[in-house]
């Protein structure tokens, strides 16, 4: 006889997770923007610059400084600072009082003056978005500077903003002033990410890969944090598709706390995945979001059977602006509550424990690295506070009382990286053994972008309070280990010199699970392999 069916969980816990609480005062459209998951037919090419593209720049800068008369310089968007309309009582629309933290509508910093103004109307003001100003140089260049990470002065390099009041033809240039990292893959030939209205609504193109005169480089403007220092310029042009198109631009594939919740809940909908999947709320945010924490097994077994498994934790987002890492969990989700057998065999001799996004807060206000208060999450994993890092402080209290309860064979902790290319590992090895080597190089013979070559498993001092290396040192966890996705793509084997698509970053999540499944199979032949090469 088969067992009953699990019940799902109560579905008031979700819907209280919606709209997200951003627990800052800047107002926030409550609907985020909603995106059709298209990926491209084609592959998408690095781009190879001209030759002169830096010289080309170097003059461009010079013109700007020789002719300043001709300079506009014309603030068209603020993100904090909105202009009030005369006469106003101060409050922003949607916000009565101004007080709520989310805005029905929000009013356009700038609105075109008739057909004939072809000024573009820029807006960050959803969730995951960042760009807090733009500024009007000419006709068709605008300067735009990215909010740094809340409660910091620092930590820009994710953006997400939207254009409208596009004209199709023209050639229009977007330097981003305050970048601040001192190289980037932008320099390797990454191309920005852009989504239009139109082509999704007319052709269903989803997020694809734009842009022209691409460079990154040090300018002129100093930090005021770093004296000793000067921000970065990323510069590339862009021609539309149509007029009066609305068009957004990304860093990475977005993938917010909205689509989290979504698609979670689309798992808990299905009757099948609900013998596999259990979810619940590991703790809140100091925004008062929830942090999920998700548990996949053959539930319907014998308990002793459940007794005997071991555990896998795989965690990602604690850098909110890597979103690449949310597309390669994704991929780990929808593997593991699949039908394959393989996905079967995995449940039937594991319990995963997964926290999908470890930094909510900073994910749904835009940051890039660190959490609302301002702190990098990754950098306190040895000894978290539970006021102030709650998602760290319970999560590894989550994996202390799993290890009470059963071995944990392997942690892995999935990122984003921005200067380097392909997927690799860090990991931790204090002597020259092989056996914290193993998996990586499992994964590398399963997986057309995992590159062995660049893995590291050295532990750096400036690492020693990250996830992976608490796991191992305090928590003796052999396996723990760093997954590094580039946000730019591959430079060996069949993609090599293409962009990653969010199909290839779910590809490394069902291929992170095939290796799990070659580490564990009783067969170790493939293991053994592995072994005689390191």
């Amino acid at each position: 006889e088969l067992p009953s069916p699990l019940p799902l969980p109560p579905p008031s816990y979700p819907e209280r997770n919606l709209p997200p609480r951003t627990g800052i005062s800047v107002p926030m459209l409550a609907t985020p923007p909603h995106f059709i998951r298209s990926v491209p037919k084609a592959p998408e090419e690095l781009y190879v610059p001209p030759d002169n593209l830096f010289d080309e720049v170097v003059r461009h800068e010079a013109d700007r400084v020789s002719r300043p008369e001709a300079v506009m310089n014309r603030t068209v968007f603020d993100s904090i600072e909105a202009r009030v309309p005369v006469g106003s009582t101060g409050s922003v629309p949607g916000r009565p009082g101004g007080s709520s933290e989310h805005a029905v509508e929000l009013p356009a910093y700038y609105a075109p003056s008739g057909p004939d103004d072809h000024t573009l109307v820029f807006e960050s003001r959803f969730e995951s978005g960042n760009l807090r100003r733009a500024v009007q140089v000419y006709d068709y260049e605008y300067d735009l500077v990215l909010n740094p990470d809340y409660n910091t002065k620092s930590h820009t390099q994710w953006y997400l903003f939207r254009v409208g009041n596009t004209r199709k033809g023209p050639s229009y240039r977007f330097n981003i002033l305050n970048m601040q990292k001192p190289t980037s893959v932008y320099n390797d030939g990454m191309r920005p990410l852009r989504y239009s209205v139109a082509n999704a609504s007319i052709h269903g193109i989803g997020w694809a890969r734009c842009g022209d005169n691409i460079a990154y480089y040090q300018n002129g403007v100093r930090r005021k944090d770093k004296g000793n220092s000067n921000y970065y310029t990323l510069t590339f042009t862009v021609t539309f598709d149509h007029d009066d198109d609305l068009v957004y631009f990304s860093h990475c594939y977005p993938y917010c706390y909205t689509d989290l919740q979504n698609d979670l809940r689309e798992l808990e909908k299905d009757p099948n995945v609900c013998r596999r999947f259990r979810r619940r709320k590991l703790c809140e945010t100091l925004a008062g979001n929830a942090c999920d924490l998700i548990t996949i097994t053959s539930f319907c077994s014998d308990p002793a059977a459940l007794r005997a498994r071991r555990a896998v934790v795989i965690t990602a987002r604690v850098h909110p602006g890597e979103s690449n890492a949310s597309w390669v969990m994704k991929g780990v989700l929808d593997y593991l509550t699949g039908p394959s057998l393989d996905a079967r065999i995995l449940r039937d001799n594991f319990v995963f424990k997964i926290v999908p996004m470890l930094n909510p807060d900073g994910v749904i206000v835009g940051n890039y690295r660190c959490s609302l208060a301002g702190q990098d999450l990754n950098r306190l994993w040895d000894d978290p506070s539970r006021k102030m890092h709650p998602t760290i402080f319970f999560a590894k209290s989550m994996i202390r009382h799993l290890l009470n309860d059963r071995e944990v064979i392997l942690y892995i902790d999935i990122h984003g990286h921005s200067r380097k290319k392909n997927v690799f590992m860090y990991g931790n090895s204090e002597s020259s053994g092989v056996r914290e080597k193993i998996f990586p190089g499992l994964l590398c013979r399963s997986s057309d972008c995992f590159n062995f070559e660049d893995c590291c498993f050295k532990i750096q001092k400036s690492k020693e309070s990250t996830a992976r290396v608490v796991a191992y040192r305090e928590l003796s966890i052999v396996n723990a280990f760093t997954l590094e996705a580039s946000f730019c793509g591959a430079d060996f084997g069949p993609l090599a010199e293409q962009h990653f698509t969010t199909r290839h970053l779910e590809e490394m999540g069902y291929m992170l699970c095939d290796a799990i499944l070659d580490y564990c199979d009783p067969d170790q032949t493939k293991v053994m392999q592995v072994v005689r090469e390191l």
